[in-house]
């Protein structure tokens, strides 16, 4: 279903705002995180560099441990408080000998709070693997606990002692004033963990709903953790709050916008309703009813432009619908007149055409009349003529068996010979012109009688399949159609050079078909043109017109050196039935 102009509108300005407002937001949004980012980033970094202060110190005071390596057991105590009044973060000082035990330690009192086993076991891991190890704190004797940390000396046969290390007390003043953070920021808290987690120093825990966020940083070289607790407010907060808003403040923009658009729509709906009214009639086929232009007007000077061309366009077209009608009219009378002359013109073309095919069909059959006529003469006078000539001549040598008339014998002997053979030639002629087995025994045995007069006799094998044609034909088809069955076999026998030849002849369905096919040389029918002075192309020219005054067609299919095939389709009239016997004529 479409939208209306209205509804199209009202989407489009409230998608406008609504992806402003999106926009907007998202970038708000983007940039909030990326400060919440670097706030981040520089906590991290704080807490790291306040993670390096505490292992920088703990090392520090591992070095000054390092002197008390080459101290005799009497100077021993001495070197422990210089370790002890130089030292960073360390609360007190000891030396422990090869199996662990403390052999001396400053200030004496701290010596209490050493919990022994805690010191040997770092005394043995230090001793065995030979580098320093830093402890977790663990209470002792009901106190607080203290960390640890040993360094291991190189130990050379009767020297002490076997190694040095020192304790850190969580709520010494100095480490307390290493992990504080409040003069970088009065909302920071820094405090140490143990490796199990629990708070060595500094701040305590902060409630979970107070602090903002929590960064860790590693001590290296301790087992330790450096916590760094913000308890400001979250910097994630102006983002929520922002998305809070956003939830009301965007559906009434979007509101805001759809009204603005319903008043824009309707404003440009109204002059449009009219104009799209106005071409729907136009669309119609409806000119007559001119357009409403001050309802058009109302929208404005573009729709005032639209509806004053749209008028323009509805005269115009009026105008050029009535002169095209005009022109119609007239055209529809030329064409009736045309048509009148055409037909007439046709009528006659008919008439030309049928005195045509009658004439053809007349000088066909009155030349076939004269060939008849000439036969008979032939036959009834030249050849008998011939006859008594050849009697005559027969008695006259009869009579002269004569030694004194030899020589005359001789001469009458000649001549008849060649009486003989006029004879012959006469009898030929008499029997191309028109052989009598066409009258006598149809279109098939005549067709068969001069294959084997024209081709067999030439020593050309040929094979007459027509024994469909036995029916007799009407006189005009049967004598045509033998005509170029006559002259393509004599085509054949004097230029194919064949070897064999198929001749094939069927009637069906008011058709007559003959097929004859050579084996022999063919030729280029492009090249075959009509000339009046060599009588090229005549032979063809004459079986193509014999069969179309028929109304059939003749196709000739040959190339160099690929045989020759003729095919002649002729449509046969219904031959009347020959009235009974004894009828009246």
């Amino acid at each position: 279903m479409k939208a209306s102009l209205q509804s199209r509108v009202l989407a489009l300005v409230g998608a406008g705002v609504f992806l402003a407002v999106a926009a907007l937001a998202a970038l708000s949004r983007s940039t909030l995180l990326s400060l919440h980012r670097e706030v981040e980033h520089d906590h991290e970094r704080l807490a790291a560099s306040l993670a390096r202060d505490v292992s920088r110190a703990v090392g520090d005071d591992l070095r000054l441990l390092a002197g008390t390596a080459s101290a005799d057991p009497y100077a021993l105590p001495a070197a422990l408080r210089d370790v002890r009044r130089f030292s960073r973060v360390a609360s007190a000082a000891f030396a422990v000998d090869a199996a662990g035990r403390v052999v001396a330690c400053e200030p004496a009192f701290e010596c209490a709070a050493l919990d022994d086993e805690a010191v040997l076991g770092a005394a043995r891991d230090a001793l065995a693997q030979q580098r320093p190890i830093v402890g977790s704190p663990r209470p002792h004797r009901g106190g607080r606990g203290r960390a640890l940390a040993v360094m291991p000396f190189r130990m050379t046969e009767g020297t002490l002692p076997a190694a040095a290390g020192i304790t850190l007390d969580p709520l010494d003043r100095r480490l307390s004033e290493l992990l504080r953070a409040t003069d970088i920021a009065p909302t920071l808290r820094v405090s140490l963990l143990d490796g199990a987690g629990a708070v060595m120093s500094g701040a305590a825990g902060e409630d979970a709903a107070q602090v903002a966020y929590v960064v860790d940083a590693p001590v290296a070289g301790t087992p330790w953790r450096l916590r760094l607790a913000d308890t400001g407010p979250d910097p994630l907060e102006p983002i929520t709050a922002f998305r809070r808003r956003s939830l009301w403040l965007a559906p009434t923009l979007a509101a805001f916008a759809m009204v603005l658009g319903w008043g824009i729509a309707r404003s440009v709906r109204r002059p449009l309703t009219t104009l799209t009214g106005a071409a729907e009639r136009i669309a119609g086929g409806d000119l007559s009813r001119p357009i409403d232009a001050e309802r058009a007007l109302d929208g404005g000077d573009e729709v005032a432009r639209l509806a004053l061309a749209l008028e323009r366009m509805r005269q115009e077209l009026q105008e050029s619908i009535g002169e095209i009608e005009a022109t119609n009219r007239e055209l529809e009378l030329r064409v009736e007149a045309r048509t009148r002359e055409l037909a007439a013109a046709n009528a006659r073309l008919e008439e030309r055409e049928r005195l045509r095919q009658t004439l053809l069909r007349q000088v066909i059959s009155a030349q076939e009349d004269e060939r008849k006529r000439i036969a008979r003469e032939l036959h009834d006078e030249t050849s008998q003529t011939l006859a008594a000539l050849g009697i005559g001549v027969d008695l006259a040598l009869a009579a002269c068996d004569e030694p004194p008339a030899g020589t005359a014998r001789r001469r009458l002997a000649d001549v008849r010979a060649l009486v003989k053979r006029m004879h012959g030639e006469l009898h030929r002629m008499i029997v191309n012109l028109r052989p009598s087995v066409l009258d006598d025994l149809g279109l098939a045995a005549a067709i068969r009688w001069f294959a084997d007069r024209q081709l067999a006799s030439a020593g050309i094998a040929v094979r007459c399949e027509v024994n469909e044609l036995d029916e007799r034909l009407p006189p005009e088809v049967e004598t045509a159609t033998f005509r170029a069955v006559q002259e393509a076999l004599v085509n054949v026998s004097r230029h194919a050079s064949a070897d064999s030849v198929l001749v094939q002849g069927t009637l069906s369905k008011g058709r007559l078909v003959i097929e004859i096919e050579d084996d022999g040389v063919g030729f280029d029918q492009a090249a075959v043109v009509r000339s009046a002075e060599s009588l090229r192309g005549v032979g063809l020219l004459g079986m193509r017109e014999r069969i179309e005054i028929l109304g059939g067609t003749i196709t000739i299919d040959s190339a160099p050196g690929s045989g020759t095939r003729v095919l002649f389709s002729v449509p046969v009239p219904a031959v009347p039935a020959p009235p009974p016997a004894g009828s009246q004529p």
